[in-house]
Protein backbone atom coordinates (compact mmCIF):
# COMPACT_ATOMS: atom_id res chain seq x y z
CA UNK A 1 0.00 0.00 0.00
CA UNK A 2 3.02 2.41 1.19
CA UNK A 3 4.52 1.81 -2.35
CA UNK A 4 1.50 2.68 -4.25
CA UNK A 5 0.69 5.98 -2.21
CA UNK A 6 4.43 6.91 -2.67
CA UNK A 7 4.23 6.67 -6.69
CA UNK A 8 1.14 8.68 -6.45
CA UNK A 9 2.76 11.17 -4.44
CA UNK A 10 5.97 11.54 -6.87
CA UNK A 11 3.39 11.50 -9.68
CA UNK A 12 1.56 15.16 -8.15
CA UNK A 13 5.00 16.74 -7.52
CA UNK A 14 5.88 15.74 -11.21
CA UNK A 15 9.34 14.62 -9.80
CA UNK A 16 11.64 12.68 -11.99
CA UNK A 17 14.54 11.94 -10.18
CA UNK A 18 12.68 10.26 -7.05
CA UNK A 19 13.39 6.86 -5.81
CA UNK A 20 9.73 4.61 -6.10
CA UNK A 21 10.16 4.14 -2.28
CA UNK A 22 10.10 8.35 -1.45
CA UNK A 23 7.47 9.60 0.32
CA UNK A 24 6.79 13.85 0.28
CA UNK A 25 3.45 14.94 2.50
CA UNK A 26 1.26 16.11 0.97
CA UNK A 27 1.09 19.79 1.82
CA UNK A 28 4.52 20.82 0.57
CA UNK A 29 5.81 22.52 -2.11
CA UNK A 30 9.12 20.23 -3.77
CA UNK A 31 10.70 21.78 -6.88
CA UNK A 32 10.77 19.00 -9.43
CA UNK A 33 14.38 18.65 -9.63
CA UNK A 34 14.43 17.19 -6.39
CA UNK A 35 16.73 13.87 -6.46
CA UNK A 36 15.37 11.76 -3.39
CA UNK A 37 16.86 8.49 -3.61
CA UNK A 38 15.70 5.34 -1.56
CA UNK A 39 13.08 5.48 1.57
CA UNK A 40 13.36 9.60 2.08
CA UNK A 41 11.00 11.07 3.55
CA UNK A 42 9.70 15.02 3.54
CA UNK A 43 7.21 16.24 5.97
CA UNK A 44 3.75 17.96 5.66
CA UNK A 45 4.26 21.80 4.57
CA UNK A 46 8.28 21.60 3.44
CA UNK A 47 9.39 23.90 0.95
CA UNK A 48 12.20 22.22 -1.25
CA UNK A 49 13.79 24.09 -3.34
CA UNK A 50 16.20 23.92 -6.24
CA UNK A 51 19.26 21.81 -6.29
CA UNK A 52 18.53 19.75 -3.39
CA UNK A 53 19.61 16.32 -3.34
CA UNK A 54 18.39 13.61 -0.29
CA UNK A 55 20.49 10.24 0.60
CA UNK A 56 18.69 7.17 1.06
CA UNK A 57 16.76 6.43 4.61
CA UNK A 58 16.97 10.29 5.03
CA UNK A 59 13.81 12.57 7.06
CA UNK A 60 13.00 15.63 6.88
CA UNK A 61 10.71 16.95 9.13
CA UNK A 62 7.48 18.99 9.38
CA UNK A 63 7.43 22.75 7.96
CA UNK A 64 11.33 22.20 6.89
CA UNK A 65 12.85 25.00 4.05
CA UNK A 66 15.91 23.83 2.26
CA UNK A 67 15.93 27.47 0.16
CA UNK A 68 18.03 31.03 0.49
CA UNK A 69 21.40 32.06 -0.47
CA UNK A 70 20.01 33.30 -3.96
CA UNK A 71 20.22 37.13 -3.84
CA UNK A 72 22.52 39.09 -4.20
CA UNK A 73 23.07 41.92 -1.65
CA UNK A 74 27.02 43.11 -2.28
CA UNK A 75 26.49 45.33 -5.01
CA UNK A 76 27.12 48.85 -3.52
CA UNK A 77 24.57 51.60 -5.04
CA UNK A 78 21.89 48.65 -5.72
CA UNK A 79 18.72 47.68 -3.77
CA UNK A 80 19.30 43.68 -3.00
CA UNK A 81 15.67 43.36 -5.36
CA UNK A 82 17.36 44.50 -8.52
CA UNK A 83 20.73 43.33 -7.61
CA UNK A 84 20.30 39.90 -9.24
CA UNK A 85 20.74 36.31 -8.31
CA UNK A 86 23.99 34.53 -8.14
CA UNK A 87 24.45 30.60 -9.55
CA UNK A 88 22.51 28.39 -7.06
CA UNK A 89 24.63 26.07 -5.22
CA UNK A 90 23.94 22.20 -4.44
CA UNK A 91 22.51 21.59 -1.27
CA UNK A 92 23.49 18.10 -0.17
CA UNK A 93 21.53 15.59 2.01
CA UNK A 94 23.20 12.88 3.31
CA UNK A 95 22.15 9.27 3.86
CA UNK A 96 20.14 8.53 6.74
CA UNK A 97 19.80 12.33 8.11
CA UNK A 98 17.08 13.66 10.50
CA UNK A 99 16.36 17.16 10.05
CA UNK A 100 13.57 17.96 12.86
CA UNK A 101 10.75 20.26 12.63
CA UNK A 102 10.98 23.75 11.41
CA UNK A 103 14.89 23.70 10.56
CA UNK A 104 16.03 26.00 7.69
CA UNK A 105 18.74 24.47 5.39
CA UNK A 106 20.43 27.53 3.29
CA UNK A 107 21.64 26.70 -0.46
CA UNK A 108 24.67 25.11 -0.83
CA UNK A 109 25.32 23.16 2.57
CA UNK A 110 26.56 20.04 2.81
CA UNK A 111 24.74 17.71 5.96
CA UNK A 112 27.13 14.30 6.19
CA UNK A 113 25.56 11.04 6.39
CA UNK A 114 23.96 10.26 9.71
CA UNK A 115 23.93 13.48 10.59
CA UNK A 116 21.02 14.85 12.96
CA UNK A 117 19.99 18.89 13.24
CA UNK A 118 17.32 19.52 16.03
CA UNK A 119 14.39 20.86 15.50
CA UNK A 120 14.35 24.85 14.72
CA UNK A 121 17.90 24.88 13.95
CA UNK A 122 18.87 27.55 11.37
CA UNK A 123 21.96 25.57 9.00
CA UNK A 124 24.10 27.82 7.74
CA UNK A 125 27.27 25.84 8.26
CA UNK A 126 28.63 22.34 6.98
CA UNK A 127 27.50 19.35 9.63
CA UNK A 128 30.10 16.39 9.68
CA UNK A 129 28.78 12.80 9.36
CA UNK A 130 27.45 11.44 12.73
CA UNK A 131 26.94 14.81 14.22
CA UNK A 132 23.95 16.53 15.87
CA UNK A 133 23.95 20.19 15.39
CA UNK A 134 21.45 22.83 16.99
CA UNK A 135 20.47 26.49 16.94
CA UNK A 136 20.95 29.57 14.79
CA UNK A 137 23.25 29.53 13.58
CA UNK A 138 23.87 25.48 13.81
CA UNK A 139 26.60 24.40 16.11
CA UNK A 140 27.85 20.77 17.24
CA UNK A 141 25.57 19.53 20.35
CA UNK A 142 27.28 15.90 20.60
CA UNK A 143 28.52 13.05 18.49
CA UNK A 144 25.59 10.57 17.33
CA UNK A 145 27.58 7.91 18.92
CA UNK A 146 29.27 7.14 22.12
CA UNK A 147 32.04 5.10 20.49
CA UNK A 148 34.47 5.15 17.03
CA UNK A 149 33.69 1.93 16.26
CA UNK A 150 29.79 2.59 15.97
CA UNK A 151 30.26 5.38 14.13
CA UNK A 152 32.51 3.45 12.06
CA UNK A 153 29.79 0.11 11.71
CA UNK A 154 26.67 2.93 10.54
CA UNK A 155 28.97 4.59 8.20
CA UNK A 156 29.95 1.48 6.59
CA UNK A 157 26.44 0.41 6.15
CA UNK A 158 25.19 3.48 4.80
CA UNK A 159 27.93 2.82 2.07
CA UNK A 160 25.94 -0.26 1.05
CA UNK A 161 23.60 0.06 -1.53
CA UNK A 162 19.92 0.16 0.31
CA UNK A 163 17.70 -3.28 -0.54
CA UNK A 164 14.33 -2.89 -0.71
CA UNK A 165 12.81 -5.55 1.40
CA UNK A 166 15.59 -5.05 3.80
CA UNK A 167 13.46 -4.03 6.98
CA UNK A 168 9.89 -4.70 7.71
CA UNK A 169 7.81 -3.30 5.49
CA UNK A 170 5.08 -3.19 8.23
CA UNK A 171 7.10 -0.66 10.41
CA UNK A 172 7.78 2.10 7.50
CA UNK A 173 4.08 1.96 6.04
Amino acid sequence: MRSIKCRLLIRFYRLRQAHATAYIAYGSHISPDLIAHEYTYVGHESIIGRNVTLGAYSMVGPRVLCLGDDHRFDLAGVPTIFAGRPALRQTLIGRDVWIGAGSIVLSGIEIGDGAIVAAGTVVSRHIPPCEIHGGAPNHKIRDRFQSAADRQQHLEFLREPPIQGRFPEGRYQ
